[in-house]
């Protein structure tokens, strides 16, 4: 999480505006679930997978690799479980013993979609996340004029839980050089002391954290030294724009008969 906010900084594209990132993530989002043509999603992800080679040139850290790995793994096996229990005309049947396992084309068509609308949602959220630094993204937040608690909550909970994440990482790692994950009986108890374990250090962590706080001077306001770009009718224009465009050619490619009547013009 720590390499994150490090890659956002060392992003070309951190002085982008944060407000007009976040509108056209979210429109490739929109388009990709309103989308019934397999192609869009695939046309986001080559749009998100664009801009993250440009805000990363897709050097990522190990832990975040893995990450992305096990996402993947997580859709591959999501999608086929919704090919299984989707019902159609059978496209391979296979037996497991007592078992037959069955794919139909519309279980497939079904699969191949969310499959992609995820991958596509990935890139697209993961380009907003490393190029857009946390103080940033609280300047944007002011500038839609959001109560100031809910700014502050959402800054001391990004910053926080790197701190309790390396917590966790460390008792991990104690434990493990314990031998308090040999055997099933022993993983399900230090798994329970570890749970117990994050939940006290997190109240004492909150009760040191707040002093240090008030130490401060904090009034409940992250001051930055500059503030980031407000969103401009450029960043307005271009999500429009590619909204309309990933509109129309889900349209030409599902339904041409609605493309035609809307532009008889071009019909003709």
């Amino acid at each position: 999480m720590l390499a994150i906010d490090e890659m956002a900084y060392a992003s070309p594209a951190r002085e982008w505006s944060p407000l007009g990132k976040l509108v056209l993530a979210l429109t490739l989002l929109v388009a990709s679930l309103m989308a019934s043509s397999i192609v869009i999603p695939s046309l986001i992800f080559l749009i998100g997978f664009g801009l993250l080679f440009y805000s990363t040139r897709m050097r990522f850290p190990r832990v975040i690799s893995l990450l992305l790995a096990e996402s993947l793994l997580i859709f591959i096996i999501g999608g086929a479980v919704i090919a299984m229990v989707t019902a159609g005309d059978v496209a391979w049947s296979v037996s497991i013993g007592p078992l037959a396992v069955t794919f139909t084309h519309q279980g497939i068509d079904l699969a191949l979609m969310v499959i992609m609308r995820a991958v596509a949602g990935v890139m697209v959220m993961l380009f907003f996340a490393t190029s857009t630094p946390i103080p940033y993204f609280a300047g944007a937040l002011r500038q839609l004029r959001l109560p100031k608690e809910l700014v502050e909550l959402t800054v001391l909970v990004y910053r926080y839980s790197f701190l309790m994440l390396e917590q966790l990482n460390t008792m991990y790692v104690a434990a493990g050089c314990r031998l308090g994950f040999k055997g099933t009986r022993t993983k399900l108890r230090t798994t329970a002391r570890l749970a117990v374990g994050v939940f006290t250090r997190a109240l004492d962590m909150a009760e040191r954290s707040q002093v240090a706080l008030d130490c401060r001077c904090f009034r409940g306001e992250f001051h930055s030294y500059r503030e980031p770009s407000r969103l401009s009718a450029k960043w307005v224009a271009a999500s429009v724009l590619a909204f309309t465009l990933l509109y129309l050619t889900n349209l030409m490619l599902t339904s041409p008969g609605h493309l035609a009547a809307l532009f008889p013009t071009f019909a003709l």
